[in-house]
């Protein structure tokens, strides 16, 4: 494997001599006006390579901290419907985990009753909460940490 691999590059080098030689020659028989011509389209070309690098690296740069800034984003979310009472039925109430890549965020909970409405928060850090949990809170919890990469 890897004496085919050595044949293969003195193969392309031996390709990419013959290639540059070539166009050395050719070169060399253009007038002067000609070759001025070239060396100002090489120059340009070169010119745009190096701005092509500069952007790459301010992309680069940028693209990194768009990572940084994606872990605090919220990346894993969990739902669990449930009826919280006797006298409802249709799912009405539910608990929402937003969790992000640190395992930080927020379980919503909203129970509905026929008589009242409520909604409650409990803050979620490093997928932890100092509270006690309901099991569809503790359900919802574990979808959206099984969602995290």
């Amino acid at each position: 494997m890897v004496v085919a691999f050595s044949i293969f590059n003195v193969v392309i080098i031996s390709a990419m001599f013959i290639f540059i030689k070539r166009s050395f020659s050719e070169f060399a028989s253009f007038s002067p006006a000609g070759r001025t011509l070239i060396q100002n389209r090489i120059k340009e070309l070169e010119s745009r390579l190096e701005n092509v690098e500069n952007n790459y690296k301010v992309l680069s740069s940028d693209v990194e901290k768009i990572f940084i800034k994606l872990k605090h984003a919220f990346q894993g979310s969990g739902i669990v419907r449930y009826d919280a009472f006797d006298n409802i039925s249709g799912m009405y109430s539910f608990s929402y985990v937003l969790l992000d890549a640190n395992k930080n965020g927020v379980i919503i909970t909203s129970l509905m009753s026929r008589d009242f409405a409520r909604v409650y928060a409990k803050e979620v850090s490093n997928g932890n909460v100092n509270l006690e949990l309901s099991p569809e809170e503790k359900k919802a919890l574990e979808i959206a940490i099984s969602k995290i990469s």
